[in-house]
């Protein structure tokens, strides 16, 4: 059967106009509170926002000219800012700055475009199955094979051919639809590429690779610092069998872009690039803490839903992230790590024992 790809199909009609929140998802019945907080901003408070973004220009440069410059000057600047929140206008541009992406983008001239044109990936079926998956409730992806449906296809096609030890895996979807809604394609798969290649941090390809290897090391890690951290609740999940698999896969593979409220992911992901992997821990632990008196009292399939669901207040970011910058874990994480691979090399090196030993 001759192989489609998505530039074989006519665009879809044009949704219906429906009423859109600030980030251009539709909006719920019922208005979040984040939302109306934002629809009373008084004069002042537009006021210090305005001032927050001369702030950040003038530290950037022209274009980012001055941003590597600001870092090494005031690295702690830069993080307390960060921490606070990136300005909306300029969080596209910072993002690529903080990543390595935009070094990644000059270094190679040309090279998406023949990604996108020339090659062929053995991943594009499935990249068309999932794309209406992806953020479905915004206006820049609803349209059924329109543009946004198509720079979605092309970033994660483009990505499979580079990587294609990695090559394609569903989650890869909110990560590259969330940098599309604050850059171009281009800009996008290459900061795809800082992420999984390791540009500035720890690479990423192992969420992806088969056997989600980096996935289990994080659920291992995260398991033993909820034992740790929130002793009574680590107890109740076990007398409730809840591991980490249950409800935290989705919080490392897509950086909490998959069923987050926008407002607070974004927030996550403006230090996820600057810091690294640690946020992600921090605010999971956090959520679990925040939560903990309602936690420890349910059964297991309420307490299932209540991982997957956690309440409104639970998600402002003004309570939430302060609570997660205050856990330090950094040293402990690098501890669990040595213990995983201390394990898990133990266990291959245990099969291979066994199989030499089954060989005849």
């Amino acid at each position: 059967m001759e192989r489609r790809r998505i530039d074989d199909y006519e665009p879809g009609p044009v949704p219906s106009p429906r009423p859109l929140d600030r980030f251009g998802f539709v909006k719920q019945e019922r208005s979040s509170s984040p939302e109306r907080v934002i629809k009373s901003r008084s004069a002042i408070e537009f006021e210090r926002e305005e001032r927050r973004v001369r702030k950040w220009r003038k530290m950037i440069g022209v274009g980012g000219s001055d941003w590597k410059h600001y870092v090494r000057r005031k690295p702690h600047v830069v993080k307390r800012r960060i921490r606070k929140g990136i300005p909306d206008c300029l969080r596209g541009l910072v993002w690529q700055l903080i990543s390595g992406s935009r070094d990644l983008l000059l270094m190679n001239p040309g090279v998406y475009e023949q990604l996108v044109i020339y090659e062929t990936s053995a991943s594009e079926l499935d990249i068309i199955r999932d794309i209406s998956r992806t953020f479905p409730s915004h206006v820049f992806f609803q349209q059924r094979h329109g543009p946004g449906q198509r720079s979605l296809y092309n970033v994660l096609k483009a990505y499979s051919v580079y990587d294609r030890d990695v090559g394609y895996v569903q989650g890869m979807g909110f990560l590259a639809g969330l940098l599309l809604l604050y850059m171009s394609e281009e800009d996008a798969f290459w900061l795809m590429v800082a992420l999984l290649k390791g540009a500035v941090h720890a690479p990423m390809e192992g969420l992806y690779q088969v056997g989600l290897p980096l996935v289990q090391q994080y659920l291992f890690q995260i398991d033993h610092l909820v034992r740790e951290y929130l002793p009574k609740l680590g107890e109740h999940f076990t007398q409730e069998m809840i591991n980490p698999s249950m409800y935290a896969s989705q919080w490392f593979i897509t950086v909490f872009s998959y069923s987050f409220p926008f407002h607070l992911a974004l927030r996550i992901w403006d230090v996820f690039l600057f810091e690294g992997v640690k946020i992600v821990f921090k605010v999971g632990l956090a959520l679990l803490k925040y939560c903990h008196d309602d936690l420890v009292k349910l059964p297991f399939e309420k307490l299932i839903h209540a991982l997957r669901n956690f309440p409104e207040d639970a998600m402002d970011p003004d309570t939430l992230l302060p609570m997660a910058y205050s856990i330090k874990v950094s040293r402990r994480l690098e501890e669990l790590k040595h213990e995983y691979e201390k394990e898990n090399g133990k266990l291959v090196e245990g099969e291979e024992f066994d199989r030499k030993l089954k060989q005849p």
